[in-house]
């Protein structure tokens, strides 16, 4: 489900911000929960988790007992357990992600990029668009550290922390190698609390679209002629201009497939990279009855 955007307005970011500093309050770090970690952990220094002898540990706990990934979330495995997580934890989670969806409601990649500032990896195609405010570190919904960018559109949100608050069981923070002090959280604009907070996108928030894409490419040759047509027909009311018609190679009649249907054919399997989750199911079922 894609979050629906629009221009914030400050009475919105006003209101957001004094709600989510309930959040980093109500999260007060203790000793047990460091302890629940990991047994070492408490010292006010990152700790690692367990791990085999020799092999790179997959986390360290930092000193707000929360358990910090040492790889980029586009590498990461973590998938949270919500329903072993505790009811606080689910609420803790549920908090800071209503927050974060009410701000990638209220705002829009465009906007934030006139004021924003580009990270610095792809600036003419940026991912990430920095908050200039001095004091957007913390877990403030309302005024996040970075705008996370996929497709030109608002997508989810970076908090970043010397360390971050306690976090719960769910949200899974990480670190940079040779910038250990920052701690740093990606929460994605979506409803479901796994998706959300699952740092890789192509095992969350993604898995359904990647799911619905190879499903389709295959099925797209059983379409007869008059499928095909209808088929590309609902593909090129969704993808709009993006989406380039397909010229037919070969004459009709000549050995092999039929030029014509072929193009048509590549013409809808490209669309699927263009389309949405909601779009992709919809262009499915079009398909069955087809």
């Amino acid at each position: 489900m894609r979050v629906t955007t629009s221009v914030v307005g400050g009475a919105v970011a006003a209101v957001l911000l004094a709600g989510t500093i309930g959040i980093v309050r109500s999260t007060d770090s203790s000793a047990a929960a460091c302890h629940d970690a990991a047994p070492t952990a408490g010292s006010g220094h990152p700790h690692h988790g367990r791990h085999h002898p020799g092999m790179r540990p997959r986390f360290v706990v930092g000193e707000s007992c929360n358990r910090l990934e040492l790889v980029h979330p586009s590498a990461s495995t973590y998938v949270p357990d919500i329903a072993g997580a505790s009811a606080r934890d689910r609420s803790m989670a549920r908090e800071l992600l209503h927050g974060v969806n009410a701000f990638c409601r209220s705002t829009s990649a465009e906007a934030l990029a006139r004021t924003w500032w580009p990270g610095s990896t792809n600036p003419d195609n940026p991912t990430h668009l920095f908050n200039p405010e001095p004091r957007s570190r913390g877990l403030h919904p309302a005024n996040p550290r970075a705008a996370l960018v996929y497709d030109g559109e608002l997508r989810g949100v970076m908090f970043t922390g010397m360390p971050l608050p306690p976090l719960g069981s769910i949200p899974r923070a990480h670190i940079h190698h040779g910038d250990e002090a920052v701690e740093m959280l990606h929460v994605y604009c979506y409803e479901n609390l796994k998706d959300a907070f699952t740092p890789n996108r192509q095992i969350g928030v993604m898995a359904d679209v990647k799911a619905l894409r190879l499903g389709i490419r295959p099925a797209v040759m059983n379409l007869d002629p008059t499928g095909l047509r209808a088929v590309r027909a609902t593909a090129r009311a969704y993808a709009g201009p993006e989406l380039a018609p397909v010229t037919p190679v070969g004459s009709v009649g000549a050995p092999g497939p039929d030029p014509v249907l072929q193009a048509m054919r590549t013409e809808i399997r490209r669309s699927l990279m263009l389309l949405t989750e909601d779009e992709l199911r919809s262009l499915k079922v079009s398909m069955r009855s087809a």
